[in-house]
């Protein structure tokens, strides 16, 4: 989650959920196929599934080759590519797997080990390849007619995996597409498990995109929806709604949820995953200045087995922490000098909380210069998620369900919980008062969350139009500025080139003066929209004037700078504007930030070339 959520137990959950998710429902008549099932089902542990599979391999060969291909399709998923080692076991267990489900004939099978072998891509980072694996799988026209669970249950995984590359790649929406199809699919083919875990999916997203209340509302679909299969699979859900709870800043509701998930990690992960846990209960204590709370979980902590590079570094940060905390400032120096110089590999998360620690630490040891560099990189940090949120979280409202179908779900699972349960108890108590004080008491409380909801919601739109420019949409001058600036000091701290363009519509008052300002409104807008369908997703375009507009351009030479403005130029002059199919053309200002410059002296550089643009004869591009 961007936010990037780590998962102690990635390999395995990864391999438990892919596998599950590919399969139908339908118990055959076969042992393979009933062994296979028990998985299937979302009804065993993953140690148990790895027991299944090791069964199922001593078996072989069977007697009929599509138990020999099923077992193959199974296994792929239980391939660990991010080692060496283990990529070449892969390609060597793929050389033994292709004859056999080729022997088998089995177009569905030949499907399941194309979606594996794109996943296996998709983990290295060969989003290409994983994407050619897909295609005859995601480009099928039949799905319309396709009325079998599997089929339909091996198209959606590879909608899954598709939507991994996409959220993988930024591409939010096509992410948000894919794993709706998926979930849209499971339904259709019957899979209340599946469908759970495409619901996990949707969250990943809205969770890049910093929209934590979207990524509440479905985790706790998918908790009630699992909340009949394994506690393995409910408490991996569990812990991400822990740290969608703590990313949004309610706090005591992510340490109830980690304390309840901590017995069953206990049970079925490794030390490394207990201490994971371990870890986030003492530092989210140590942040509500409970102390006396966090306290046991770090002495447990130091009788666990840690081997983990990146718990380590965690457990470091968080012993950091509480020697701080408890003024123990040479201890505190100690743990917090183990894990500087590593920033460049941590998510924006974890880079956020290194410069808040760095900064209080040199602030108790008396470092004035290092408290002061902490502190301003840690504002620039935060100017740039402000930014990110600010447009994040307008795409992120697009991407829901139906909230009729949604609210049916809900309900629907509702009436399955533990909950209801509990309510149908008082019933049967024929507590008749008790029920009503519960009923009116869980009514009051519904409408105080409706408010309450609305109330935060209403408070990131408005942060959101603070930073939205009103006619077009894009980012205004404060915003399109502090990312300029958030730019330069990240071109400095990683030895990279930017650039910034600054576009003006020529004889824009001569538009107003002929045709009235909502013709010229119109054109802004429509220059505006061919701006932006021009650039990269990554360019920022903001409007900093009337008619004028600024691009910074991230980790990008003056050259690529120009051919992008000189495309910009000829978009603008080619296309017909407004509803009066009036031409315009604009003039365009293009630097290469230098190292060293100032935010001042770039937007003089860039202004001075904007202005020999125009001087120029305009419609005209100057570097």
């Amino acid at each position: 989650m961007i936010g990037i959520r780590v998962a102690v137990w990635s390999n395995a959950q990864m391999i438990r959920i892919l596998c599950i998710l590919l399969f139908a429902t339908n118990v055959a008549a076969n042992d393979v196929q009933s062994e296979i099932n028990r998985v299937l089902h979302g009804y065993t542990t993953y140690s148990e599934s790895v027991e299944i599979l090791a069964r199922l391999e001593q078996k072989m060969p069977y007697a009929d080759v599509q138990d020999d291909a099923h077992v193959m399709a199974f296994k792929c998923w239980f391939s660990n590519t991010s080692t060496p080692s283990g990529l070449s076991e892969y390609k060597h267990f793929l050389e033994t797997a292709k004859p056999i489900i080729q022997k088998a004939n089995n177009i569905t099978l030949k499907h399941e080990l194309a979606v594996c072998e794109a996943n296996q891509e998709y983990t290295q980072g060969h989003y290409q390849t994983a994407l050619e694996h897909l295609k005859p799988i995601i480009n099928t026209t039949s799905v319309e007619k396709t009325t079998s669970p599997k089929q339909l249950s091996t198209i959606a995984t590879a909608h899954i995996v598709l939507n991994r590359i996409q959220l993988a790649k930024g591409n939010y929406q096509e992410a948000f597409d894919s794993a709706k199809t998926a979930y849209q699919l499971f339904e259709k083919a019957g899979n209340d498990y599946e469908k759970a875990l495409a619901l996990k999916e949707i969250a990943d997203i809205h969770i890049a995109l910093y929209n934590y209340e979207l990524a509440i509302e479905q985790l706790q679909r998918a908790k009630l929806a699992l909340s009949k299969f394994n506690e393995q699979e409910q408490y991996k859900v569990l812990d991400l709604l822990a740290y969608a709870y703590e990313e949004k800043g309610d706090l005591i509701k992510a340490v109830e949820l980690y304390e309840s998930i901590k017995k069953d990690v206990r049970r079925f992960e490794s030390d490394n995953g207990y201490a994971y846990i371990l870890i986030k209960l003492t530092e989210l204590n140590i942040n509500l200045n409970r102390l006396s709370q966090a306290e046991p979980y770090l002495t447990e902590l130091k009788t666990l087995s840690v081997d983990d590079s990146w718990i380590l570094t965690l457990y470091n940060f968080t012993k950091s922490e509480w020697y701080l905390a408890t003024a123990q400032l040479q201890a505190a120096v100690t743990s917090h000098e183990k894990i500087a110089g590593q920033q460049q590999s941590w998510p924006e998360s974890l880079q956020e909380r290194y410069l808040n620690l760095t900064s209080q630490l040199a602030a108790a040891t008396g470092d004035t210069f290092l408290q002061i560099t902490s502190q301003r990189q840690l504002i620039d940090l935060i100017n740039k998620k402000q930014q990110a949120l600010a447009n994040n979280m307008l795409i992120s409202a697009r991407l829901n369900f139906n909230y009729e179908q949604q609210n049916r779900e809900i309900t629907r699972l509702e009436h399955e919980s533990k909950l209801q349960q509990k309510l149908l108890a008082v019933a049967e108590d024929k507590s008749f008062w008790q029920g009503l004080t519960v009923m009116i008491t869980c009514v009051g409380l519904l409408l105080f969350a409706i408010y309450t909801f609305k109330q935060v919601r209403q408070k990131k739109y408005f942060e959101i139009l603070a930073l939205k420019d009103e006619l077009t949409g894009i980012p205004n001058r404060r915003a399109i500025l502090n990312l300029k600036r958030s730019v330069m000091q990240q071109n400095k701290l990683n030895k990279q080139v930017s650039s910034l363009i600054s576009i003006d519509i020529d004889y824009f008052k001569a538009v107003n003066d002929q045709y009235g300002h909502d013709i010229g409104d119109e054109l802004i807008i429509s220059i505006v929209n061919t701006i932006v369908h021009t650039v990269r997703c990554s360019d920022r375009v903001g409007r900093v004037g009337g008619e004028e507009f600024l691009i910074v351009l991230e980790n990008q030479s003056l050259e690529n700078a120009q051919e992008i403005a000189e495309r910009i130029r000829l978009s603008v002059a080619e296309k017909e504007h407004t509803s009066l199919s009036i031409s315009a053309t604009v003039s365009l200002g293009v630097i290469e930030i230098a190292p060293n410059e100032t935010t001042e002296q770039a937007a003089k550089r860039v202004d001075l070339h904007l202005y020999k643009a125009k001087e120029g004869g305009r419609n005209t591009v100057y570097s």
